[in-house]
Formats: structure tokens, sequence, C-alpha cells
């Protein structure tokens, strides 16, 4: 049989390049009116925000008559800053015990949130195999849903009274939550990836364990470690601000020097946040050359 080739004419490649077609144009409207309407309700306005700059710098700048009301220079007390290091190391270290508990929790329910891997946990096309597929689709999702739409602020609230003040109420709210956005993050990256190895595996008989291992992960291994890496970041930022509420951490201090009016020790504790994060972007980066 002669192969039938299809022939495109240079004016339908251009019409089909064009970005002025129908729905193209109408997704734009939609988009506009979308943005237009969100900025009137949430009262945005850019003349309020001009007119209210000499306020903020007047906030910056602080009341000549108060004694470290202002943000600059910051707090150079050998001691304080000492404090405010060591504050900062326990918020990394909480950080990082939440990662792997988080770990630990949302990438066994990232296989049960990705639809083609319960395919093969679960094979078949009968009704119970698909029954069962769809309700642990559901209750994975909705579990991963509830760990990430509550802000961790509330879960520390939460843990704080259960647990009482300090670190292992902050460590328990970023687990919870990040647990929820590496269960997204982890399933999308499974329903991703190239279905050859794994029906080549199925087709040998190999059980479940040996298809996650000798086709899945290989495949997911790169967005997983890019994407813990990225939690991990944000991690140690939203620690930070955990102890805003009593769960340790640099952020008791923070939240303590905004209250206080203490601004010239504000501006050191966020500066040690700073570059706290920059070092810790750079050593991501690193890690991702090497691995990724």
């Amino acid at each position: 049989m002669t192969p039938v080739t299809i022939q495109i004419t240079p004016d339908q490649l251009k019409k089909s390049a064009s970005p002025f077609q129908w729905h193209t144009i109408l997704i734009l409207c939609l988009l506009v009116f979308t943005y237009s309407v969100s900025w009137y309700d949430t009262g945005m306005s850019v003349g309020s925000l001009i007119d209210g700059m000499g306020y903020m710098n007047s906030y910056i700048v602080g009341n000549p008559d108060i004694e470290g009301s202002s943000f600059f220079p910051p707090s150079l007390i050998v001691s304080d800053i000492g404090l405010y290091i060591k504050a900062m190391f326990e918020t990394v270290e909480m950080a990082v015990v939440a990662l792997f508990l988080s770990i630990a929790v949302g990438f066994p329910l990232s296989f049960l949130a990705s639809r083609n891997i319960l395919k093969i946990l679960i094979p078949g096309r009968t009704v119970l195999a698909v029954v069962v597929r769809r309700v642990l689709y559901g209750c994975a999702t909705l579990m991963a849903n509830v760990f990430r739409s509550i802000n961790e602020i509330v879960w520390a609230l939460l843990f704080v009274s259960a647990v009482g003040l300090g670190p292992m109420a902050g460590i328990l709210a970023l687990a919870i939550h990040t647990a929820g956005v590496l269960c997204k993050l982890l399933s999308e990256g499974n329903e991703a990836i190239d279905p050859g190895p794994v029906e080549a595996l199925t087709a040998t008989g190999a059980s479940f364990p040996k298809i996650i291992v000798y086709a899945v992960l290989p495949q997911t291994m790169p967005h997983f470690i890019s994407m813990v890496l990225y939690r991990f970041e944000s991690d140690v930022r939203s620690a930070s601000i955990l102890g805003f509420v009593g769960a340790g951490g640099v952020g008791f201090y923070l939240f303590d020097k905004v209250r206080a009016f203490e601004n010239g020790d504000v501006t050191t504790i966020i500066i040690i946040i700073v570059i706290t994060v920059w070092l810790i972007d750079r050593l991501s980066a690193i890690i991702r050359k090497n691995f990724i």
C-alpha cells in the first residue's frame, strides 16, 4: 500500500500559526476580564500605593526620638547576632526534619494520586478494579488537598495546642503541609513518564515493586530531586515565620522585635534569613547540576 502524503500549503501553515484565531482572542478576552474584575473587587489602586510611599518611608526611617526604631543601620550587637544565628540554625534543622517526614508521607501518597501508577498496582478493567482505583485516587488527592490547603501557620497553631510551644510544633506543621505539596508535584511527575518501559516490564510479568524501581523511579528521580530541593528552600522560609505563633526558630525573635519596634534588630534578622536562603539556593544549584 502506498503511503499517503499530506501536503500543507504555506497559507494553511500561516493560518494555523496565527495568534489571531477566534479561540485565542476569546481566551485573551476572558483573561483580561478576569484580571479587571479581580483588580476592581480587591480594591487595588496604583494611586493609593504612590500616596502611601511617604508613610512607608517614614516607617523605614523610624522616629528619631525612639532609639532603634529605624530599620537602618541594622543592629550590630555581637551577642544578639550570635543568638539570631543560633536560632536560624534551629530553623534550618526544623526544615530538615520536616522535609524527611514529608517525604515519608508524600512520596508513597503520590503513587496513589497517580492514575497510571494505580493501573499498574491494580490492573484490569473489571468493575471492582475500576472502583478500587477511583476510591484510592479520590482518598489520596483529598488528603493531599487538605494537607496543602491549610497554611503552615494554621497547622502550627493546632500543633502548638497539642505539643506545646517549641520547634516540634513547627516541624509537624511544615511536614504536613509539605507532604500535601510534594504529593501533588510528584504525582504530576509520575503521570508524565514514558509508558514504554512500564509496558515492557509488565509484559514480562514483573511485580509492582520491580516496575516502580526499574521503570518509574529512573524517569521520575530528576523531577523528585528538583521538587524536594525546592520544598526545602520553601520550608526554610516558612519556618522563619512559624515562630510568630510560638513554633520555635528565628521567627520567635523576629516577631518579638517587630512587636517591640526594635527595627534595627529586625533588619539584622532579615539579613541573616536572606543569607541563609541564598546559601541553600547555591547548595541546591550544585546538587541539581550534578544529579539532574
